[in-house]
């Protein structure tokens, strides 16, 4: 008895021990929902702040876009990457912003060795009513090959901006500020939709590069639409590598190195990687969404935060993505 008691205990522990090790996965519905309340919102507000203060990720789940949208933006994610490495080299820009990057191009800040993906940027389209990019490059678009990927892309672009808001309105009234103090810093911004292929590895040794080497997010925040398979791993703040763990049609989001800045390190921009599977035969995609303010925006500590960790010089939201692109090689 004693024996099981001790077990049931110990068994106990464990659960309490993987829970506390997860990252949080909290409902949008809480704060969003048609039926949420005064004290739900408050509870998501919380649940929110807690989850990115610990590990700078947070897993959000019945936040309004679709399983079949999620379904069909990996099908043609999957027929992109299928086009002839001719025709998708016809679409490289040079300036890692937008179309397509080549296999091999991108190496993490701090790496010496190039990740081991291929990938496609969508920014903000340059005639959308009322706005102006100036500052912008423009996108570029298969549509000889692939008629629907634009306008799919470019719906759930402002599916995911909308999503994104509602996420920074919480984070803004946890820091009690205006509850569009994020919307309007993002108001025209650069956010870019990235659509990842990594490769079967096959029989070739890839040496010491990964799928994605350990890094940190630029921007303020991350919205990743799942993926294909499993790889995601963060840095916690004891030193350990964790799985970042997600049900289907969950969104994983993550603060990035510009809300670090703005909040002195109170979010972290955590340190993240995709690891080499074990089955060398199957492919992997993903696609973050980095939520971006304008290029003029200036980026320094919030007052409350001004006094807490180490002192950060202003930067505006443009020169910092510069200064980034630049050491991931662009």
């Amino acid at each position: 008895m004693l024996f099981q008691e001790t077990l049931n205990k110990e068994n106990t522990m464990a659960e309490a021990q993987t829970a506390a090790n997860s990252v949080p996965r909290i409902s949008l519905q809480g704060f969003a929902g048609a039926s949420s309340s005064d004290a739900s919102r408050q509870a998501f507000i919380d649940q929110l702040w807690q989850a990115l203060a610990e590990f700078g990720f947070v897993v959000i789940s019945d936040h309004g876009i679709s399983a079949s949208t999620f379904t069909k933006a990996y099908a043609l994610s999957q027929q992109l990457f299928g086009l002839p490495l001719a025709q998708k080299q016809g679409f490289e820009q040079g300036n890692g912003q937008r179309g397509y990057i080549a296999f091999g191009k991108e190496t993490a800040k701090g790496s010496n060795h190039p990740d081991l993906k291929e990938y496609w940027h969508i920014g903000p389209e340059l005639n959308t009513a009322g706005a102006v990019y100036v500052d912008y490059p423009a996108n570029v678009w298969p549509d000889a090959q692939m008629p629907a990927f634009k306008p799919f892309f470019l719906a759930l672009h402002q599916q995911l901006t909308e999503v994104a808001l509602t996420l920074l309105e919480a984070l803004a009234l946890a820091m009690e500020l205006p509850n569009d103090y994020f919307a309007n810093m993002i108001h025209r911004g650069n956010s870019v939709q990235r659509l990842i292929h990594y490769p079967p590895l096959g029989q070739t040794d890839p040496g010491e590069s990964v799928r994605a080497a350990a890094h940190a997010d630029i921007n303020l925040m991350t919205l990743l639409i799942g993926a294909t398979d499993s790889g995601l791993e963060l840095l916690d703040k004891n030193g350990r590598w964790l799985a970042v763990e997600n049900q289907a049609n969950d969104l994983v989001v993550d603060t990035g190195d510009m809300m670090a800045l703005l909040t002195n390190n109170a979010l972290p921009a955590t340190v993240h990687r995709v690891v080499n599977p074990t089955n060398t035969t199957e492919p992997r995609y993903s696609i973050p969404f980095f939520v971006h303010p304008r290029n003029e925006v200036v980026l320094k500590p919030l007052a409350q935060f001004a006094s807490q960790g180490e002192a950060r010089q202003p930067i505006s939201a443009g020169d910092y993505l510069a200064q980034r692109l630049r050491e991931n090689g662009f």
